[in-house]
Order: structure tokens, then C-alpha cells, then sequence
């Protein structure tokens, strides 16, 4: 998203089957057309309600030549902003992906996932997972330049950049397995986010704090992609309640943290959909 957009601006034209049987044909390669609504977004807003989508038009991406990966550890959410812009600054239109994550995930990957080991030396309130990529034929884009300038100035406490692909999977493997440690550890009410980029460090933490104290005992890990916004923020239940928890208590917090979601200009569905 970083990059290129969302799955629904690289859809350039839809086929859909609608209810009464007619065929929607919007698969022509038209750069301008302004001939009305725009049936391909609502077809797909409508996740199915509105039709059946039988084929696509899709924009396509130059192919990944070589990547950089690295981890990042830092004292706070705005720290990841701040060291986004200067990453995008330092390397325009590299930078794909930029997860930031709490202490918390962390520690439960560590906790509940077999063969993953702390990335860096040392505690760390927060960290970020950056990955910056090349169209094929260069080399990988240069993270290890500009990182090393934001440890100069203060704005990161340690970061690593994977030299070889084996490290690189092993630090997308801790990102990729929070869920999943999550789910290990207890339930959750889970929650897919999103808030204006600018706002999400201060949303994180102080939304956060509001829950934990509505809701004595819940511990708020959230996570996400930083670059667009987009937060998985998920309400832990109080350490050793079982299922029973969310069945009882997981609509009250929901319908808490949409509520802030929206006093921020929010969305309460970012990525997953509501269908």
C-alpha cells in the first residue's frame, strides 16, 4: 500500500453477474471514462452483495529485484512516524512496508513461537519492521545509511538490517506470527482500524489507555501497518480469563473502541471488509 495503493485502486475494470441475471461489463482498458457512478468501487465496496464478480482488470507492479529488511527499536509511535518520513525522504519511493509493534507482540512471539529470538540487545518500548525494495536489475535499496544517521541523532535506540534472506524471513516471521501468539496466549477482542497517519501514534496510545481503564485488566496490543494508518488493535483479556470472556464482554468493548475510532475520524473497517 506503501507503494502502489490498495487492492481496490489496482482494479482497473470489473465483470460482475448482477441479481436479475444481466452482465455488468466494465473490463475495458479506459484511462477516462465519466459516464456516471463509478460500478466497479461499488461492486466492490459491496463485497458481493451486489453482484458476482466473474473477472478483474488488474494494474500491475514492476517485480521485486532485491530487498533490505531491517528492525528498529524505539521509545515511542511518533519516533516511527518521524523515522518513516526521513526513510521516505532518504529513499523515495522505496520503502513497502513499515510495521510498527509494541514491546507486548514482541513478547508474545518470543513467549508462544518456537525458534524466534529478539531481534535486538536490550528493552524496547517499540519497534518497527521496515522493508524497502528495487525493481529488478538494481541492488537492494540502501537502509543501512540512513538508519545509521536516525541512531546518530537519537531518534532510534538500535536497529539491525538482515544480511541475508534467511534473516530477513526470520524478522518478517516474528511480524507474521503475532496473531497467532496472540491467539496462544488467550482470548482477544480484535479490532481492524484505521486512523489518519498522522493521528495513529497518538491514537494508539492514548485510545489504549482509555480501554485498559474501561475494561480493569485488559492489556491493548496494537499493531500495524504505520505507513497507511491501519491498526490491528486488539483487546487481551485480563491474564487467565478463558473464552467465556469475550462472549460476555467482547460487544461492550468493541462498541468502546469503534466509538473512539470514529471521535478521531476513523474507520472502523480497514482491510478486511464487513462482509
Amino acid at each position: 500500500v506503501l507503494r502502489f495503493g490498495t487492492m481496490r485502486g489496482l482494479v482497473a475494470g470489473l465483470e460482475a453477474v448482477l441479481p436479475d441475471g444481466s452482465v455488468f461489463d466494465g473490463l475495458a482498458p479506459l484511462r477516462k471514462d465519466n459516464r456516471g457512478y463509478d460500478l466497479t468501487q461499488l461492486l466492490i465496496g459491496a463485497e458481493g452483495t451486489l453482484g458476482v464478480v466473474t473477472a478483474a482488470r488488474l494494474k500491475l507492479v514492476p517485480a521485486i529485484g532485491a530487498r533490505a529488511v531491517a528492525w528498529a527499536g524505539l521509545v515511542d509511535p511518533q519516533a516511527a512516524l518521524s523515522l518513516l518520513y526521513r526513510l521516505e525522504e532518504a529513499l523515495p519511493g522505496a520503502v513497502e512496508s513499515f510495521e510498527l509493534m509494541p514491546a507486548s507482540s514482541l513478547e508474545l512471539v518470543l513467549l508462544h513461537m518456537p525458534s524466534t529470538k529478539a531481534p535486538l540487545a536490550g528493552q524496547h518500548a517499540w519497534h518497527v519492521l521496515i522493508e524497502a525494495t528495487a525493481p529488478v536489475g538494481p541492488a537492494a535499496p540502501d537502509l543501512e545509511t540512513p538508519l545509521a544517521d536516525a541512531l546518530a541523532r537519537g531518534s532510534i535506540a538500535d536497529a539491525v538490517v538482515a544480511a541475508s534472506e534467511a534473516q530477513a524471513a526470520a524478522l518478517w516471521r516474528i511480524r507474521d506470527s503475532i496473531s497467532e501468539a496472540e491467539k496462544k496466549d488467550g482470548p482477544a477482542a480484535k479490532h481492524d482500524i484505521s486512523v489518519p497517519v498522522t493521528a495513529m501514534p497518538a491514537f494508539i496510545v492514548e485510545a489504549a489507555a482509555s480501554v485498559e481503564a474501561a475494561f480493569p485488566g485488559t492489556r491493548v496490543n496494537a499493531f500495524g501497518h504505520l505507513g497507511d494508518g491501519n491498526v490491528h488493535f486488539n483487546v487481551r483479556a485480563p491474564q487467565g480469563a478463558v473464552s467465556a470472556w469475550l462472549a460476555e464482554h467482547g460487544d461492550a468493548v468493541s462498541t468502546f473502541v469503534h466509538d473512539l475510532v470514529t471521535a478521531a475520524g476513523g474507520s472502523i473497517s480497514a482491510e478486511h471488509g464487513i462482509g
